[in-house]
């Protein structure tokens, strides 16, 4: 056996020491950085989701306040602002951002139609708008129309409105599908519902000049939705459940009594229409598990037995719970 010069011992030793040293410093330094790093992580997506749960309503409701609600360029600046400002929010904060937008939409069809009512009574040229009327609800393809009426047209549903025509008369209305691009993205999906049926119900006009111009069929389906929609969406938004409401009494009185040019009982023969009654049929059938229905059943029941005293019963009963109008 070789002697070990100490010498070389002693440098054996401390190079040994020396590199494990090394090592513990190294790795050290490693899980500071991973620590550091760790944390780093830990603050950048404590700020994200700060950032992202962040309010933006107040400021919009700030911003909204300084649009003029008679300028029609006021509805696309709100609604980019929407897109600015709930870019990260979630859908709850987007529902309310919407319904800030929706009082503007109201206040600028209403301040619109005034301006668009006074500006026709003052020059008297109703016509030129006759052949962009009834684009938006499908009943005008606008062939007929000048380029400068439809340049006017496309311009009107690129700020989301649109000319409706009513016994000779034109009038401004909200072109929903403008909503589409701006808020179904970011709102919830209940709200998203309720926007894609209201737009929906506002393309199919249903009812002019004293009759109806959807089926009764469709009108019941109507009833149906808005009975489904608030009894799953028990918390869904005041201001748009009174709309909601409204409506659904509008629809179910025109489905319970006709319209005066379209009337549940033939003027002539007395017998129930045939297209009210394939109405309250499927409504009875299909949707036999709703509130509609069970009102529906005894009421046609009656009307099949020709038992005059109990359709008049059914009918103060609804008047009396505030189904229909009380007239």
């Amino acid at each position: 056996m070789k002697n070990i010069n100490l010498h070389s011992l002693s440098f054996i030793v401390l190079l040994t020491f020396s590199t494990g040293l090394l090592f513990s410093c190294g790795e050290k330094n490693k899980n500071q950085t991973s620590e550091s790093t760790s944390n780093d992580s830990i603050s950048t997506e404590t700020t994200k989701e700060t950032v992202e749960t962040i309010n933006p309503t107040e400021e919009y409701r700030t911003f909204v306040a300084t649009l003029d609600t008679t300028q029609m360029s006021s509805s696309k600046e709100a609604a980019e602002k929407f897109q600015e400002l709930y870019s990260n929010a979630t859908p709850e904060q987007a529902d309310e951002g919407f319904l800030v937008f929706n009082n503007l939409y109201n206040s600028l069809l209403i301040n619109l139609g005034e301006q668009h009512f006074q500006d026709t009574e003052k020059t008297g040229d109703y016509e030129k708008y006759y052949s962009i009327a009834g684009i938006y609800n499908g009943y005008n393809d606008g062939k007929d129309a000048s380029p400068e009426m439809l340049a006017y047209n496309k311009e009107l549903a690129s700020h989301g409105f649109g000319i409706g025509m009513e016994e000779g008369s034109t009038y401004f209305l909200q072109n929903r599908d403008f909503l589409k691009g701006y808020f179904y993205d970011r709102v919830s999906p209940a709200m998203k519902e309720y926007l894609v049926q209201k737009n929906k119900e506002a393309k199919e006009v249903f009812a002019s000049d004293g009759g109806l111009i959807i089926s009764p069929t469709r009108l019941a389906e109507r009833v149906v939705w808005a009975e489904k929609f608030m009894k799953e969406n028990p918390n869904f938004h005041p201001s748009l459940n009174e709309v909601i409401e409204l409506d659904k009494k509008m629809y179910f009185n025109a489905l319970v009594f006709g319209m005066d040019n379209t009337p549940l009982f033939d003027y002539q023969t007395k017998e129930i229409d045939p297209e009210f009654e394939k109405a309250y049929q499927i409504v009875t059938s299909s949707y036999s598990d709703t509130e509609t229905a069970a009102i529906i059943k005894p009421y046609y029941e009656a009307i099949k037995n020709n038992n005059k005293a109990k359709q008049q019963e059914i009918i103060e009963k609804l008047r009396k719970e505030g189904e229909i109008y009380n007239y």
